[in-house]
Formats: structure tokens, sequence, C-alpha cells
């Protein structure tokens, strides 16, 4: 009796349950790690930065659009920011960082926050209103900004013109 003799030419039996139990664990550990990666940047993205939405109430802080006037902190001492005006603190003292600046830059040698008058030239209308500015300075000089604020979306925004 004869004993059978291997087919050389047969491949080798492998154990192909095993390899598509491994390759469908790699594929759905990759769709997890990419849910996971997309659920954190959506995360991130949208829910942890919250849209300011104006109110009459509360006006937003913006940085002011207008780029001949500096956006960093005034150099030399300056008092706190005045009072009055239409603007929450936050967008008071956002804009007095610039106008101050912006008297320093003109020649004023120390804003005061407290002598500093805020007039209201132009009442809101369509989320627009308009301020003047009058700096007083250590000096006794006097420099005074027209300030138009808008709001929108994002929040308010300021132009500052020198009024001569």
């Amino acid at each position: 009796m004869e004993s059978p003799q291997p087919d050389v030419n047969a491949p080798a039996r492998r154990n192909r349950t095993l390899y598509t139990i491994l390759v469908i664990a790699l594929i759905l550990f990759c769709c997890c790690a990419v849910l996971i990666a997309a659920g954190y940047y959506y995360y991130r993205e949208n829910l942890l930065t919250v849209p300011v939405q104006p109110t009459e109430e509360s006006t937003p802080a913006a940085a002011p659009t207008d780029a001949a006037f500096p956006t960093s902190a005034p150099s030399g001492d300056i008092d706190e920011a005045p009072e009055g005006g239409l603007g929450n603190d936050t967008l008071r003292n956002d804009t007095w960082a610039v106008v101050a600046s912006s008297a320093q830059g003109q020649g004023c040698d120390r804003p005061l926050g407290a002598d500093t008058m805020i007039d209201v030239l132009q009442e809101p209308q369509n989320g627009v209103w308009v301020e003047r500015w009058t700096v007083a300075c250590a000096s006794g000089e006097n420099y005074a900004y027209e300030i138009q604020f808008t709001l929108d979306d994002t929040g308010a925004t300021y132009n500052i013109k020198p009024v001569d």
C-alpha cells in the first residue's frame, strides 16, 4: 500500500479565519480612531468657541478696524478708562487703550481717564452709534476723537477718527 504523496503544487493551507478577524479588527480600530478625532475637533471648534451675541444692554468688545491706530497697549502711564458712553466696560477699556495711545502719539504726556469726557453724538440706530471722546492730558491739553461703534454677528467694531 502506497501512502498518499503531498501535492507540491497545492498552496499551503492557511488559517484564513484568523486573518479575516485581524483585518476586520484593524479596520474597526481605524474607523473608531477617525471618529474620535473628528468628534474632538468638532467639539473644540464648535462648542468651545461660543459666538458673542450682541444685545442692547451688553456691548461686546472688539478690536479696532483702522490700521492707522496702534493695536498694542499704549506706552507710558495712562489712567483707567473714562466713565460714560454706551459701551460696556470691556468695550470702553479696549477703546480707551487705543484712544489713549493715539493721544500719546499726538503729544499727550499722560492721558487722564478720570478727566476724559465721552459724549454720545448719535444714539444707536441699526446697531451703529457715534461717540466723541475728549482725552484730557496731565499737561492740560485735550485731544478729541470721534468713534463710530458698529454691532454685528461677531460683536462690535469701532472706527476712530481724530477731530481737529
